[in-house]
């Protein structure tokens, strides 16, 4: 229930991002089959993002290093954060039956529409078809509108210039397909009826289509003054609100886009910045938990990885020796680690300091210190090199290895904790 929650306000905050970007940006351009584009796509899409995993298309270790995406807030919406652990089970039910009852209330809401749109065009009278599009006639103080393949008017309403304007202007809505963009919108809405921005973007698919059938109609040749003017004098009732009707949106506001200048071709560029967006909500909707959980796997599993490498050396000449020789180790920053690589870098400082002379090398002499407290997936390491030590001893055996390298977790966040003076005195 809680999951189901949280992919709801999901779904919600990418409608709110959509809609946003969508008034800002893309409203005011006269590109209407790109707006049209735009609206359907990001309407689906909004309900695949939150489903999107972060860590399939960047590596769980750039997300842990880079800084950019750690300062984007991850948005994870948890019902028991807020809520008693004991009543947490009985709020999420009552939230899934909230939510359940207004989709159901939308739905019988969307049937009565259909209903009543069977009702209100049971009675028509066919007049002719013409190019896929049939023409019906209806004995009601209606609106022209179109539905499917047929436009219905009252013809009594209507001088013939008249009629033929309002028909070329409804065959626009049938030739392409825009009952199609109304039917998806209603059903989001079923499905999103909590959400505003959800029932914004309703309104914005259906006021982009008339502007989309004003405009391929003036295409055509028709004149622009004499269309307006017929917009003004159309009269009746529109009580469908899944047909496209000929006066559905603000007569104001589609007269102003009928005289706005052209847009430019090159504000279609304008679409790519939403690409920044998707990527942003994607981050934001990392799933830290699991994050979390996968880190712990990987700790058990001995993978880790190196946040912080330090150095421990008493002899300076050893000091720099190892130091010139860094170039070569196997522990990297940055990349993961597993015991296997800190036996083969121990090895390898062995053979390094043989190599040099250093002959008195004891199995305790070089020990690494694992800080296995994790920050962002990470830890660190710190290498104590000291040829003279002769015993280490740890307050817990079972964390030395085989060959007696030490794996000892410590308490601080982001460096070594220093050893305190009782542990001194043993090693």
């Amino acid at each position: 229930m809680n999951n189901l929650l949280e992919y709801m306000l999901k779904v919600s905050a990418c409608y709110a991002a959509a809609y946003i970007f969508y008034w800002l940006v893309l409203s005011r351009l006269t590109n209407y089959k790109s707006n049209r584009f735009y609206l359907l796509i990001t309407s689906l899409f909004a309900f695949i993002i939150p489903l999107l995993r972060v860590d399939l298309f960047i590596s769980p270790e750039a997300i842990s290093n880079s800084s950019f995406i750690n300062h984007i807030p991850a948005i994870n919406f948890t019902g028991t954060e807020y809520v008693p652990a004991e009543s947490s089970t009985g709020f999420s039910t009552i939230i899934f039956s909230v939510f359940i009852t207004g989709s159901v209330i939308c739905l019988v809401h969307f049937i009565m529409q259909l209903l009543s749109f069977k009702k209100v065009t049971a009675n028509a009278k066919f007049i002719s078809a013409v190019f896929d599009i049939r023409l019906y006639h209806l004995d009601l103080d209606i609106m022209p509108f179109s539905f499917g393949n047929a436009v219905y008017v009252n013809q009594t309403n209507h001088t013939a210039a008249e009629l033929d304007e309002i028909i070329k202007h409804e065959s626009v809505h049938v030739h392409q397909q825009h009952t199609i963009d109304v039917i998806l919108a209603e059903i989001i809405c079923i499905v999103n009826w909590y959400n505003p921005f959800a029932w914004l973007m309703k309104n914005a698919i259906k006021q982009n289509l008339e502007y989309l059938a004003d405009d391929t109609f003036l295409k055509y040749g028709a004149d622009k003054k004499s269309y307006q003017y017929l917009l003004l004098k159309v009269t009746g009732y529109s009580p469908l609100q899944i047909v496209n009707s000929l006066k559905i949106s603000s007569l104001k506001q589609r007269i102003f886009m009928m005289n706005k200048t052209r847009t430019s071709s090159k504000h279609l560029l304008k679409l790519l910045f939403v690409l920044p967006v998707v990527v942003f909500m994607m981050l934001a909707f990392r799933d830290t938990n699991t994050m979390a959980s996968n880190a712990a796997t990987s700790m058990k599993e001995g993978k880790l990885m190196l946040g912080w490498l330090t150095y421990k050396i008493e002899d300076a000449n050893i000091n720099k020796l190892v130091k010139d020789a860094q170039n070569k180790s196997l522990l990297s920053v940055g990349k993961s680690f597993d015991l296997n690589t800190i036996m083969d870098e121990k090895n390898r400082i062995k053979s390094l300091l043989e190599k040099n002379g250093y002959t008195n090398i004891n199995s305790h002499a070089i020990t690494f210190m694992i800080d296995s407290t994790f920050e962002n997936n990470q830890c660190a390491i710190e290498i104590n090199i000291d040829l003279n030590r002769k015993t280490i001893s740890s307050n817990n055996p079972g964390n030395q290895t085989k060959d007696n390298t030490l794996i000892q977790p410590v308490q601080d966040d982001r460096s070594i904790a220093p050893i305190n003076k009782q542990t001194a005195e043993k090693i």
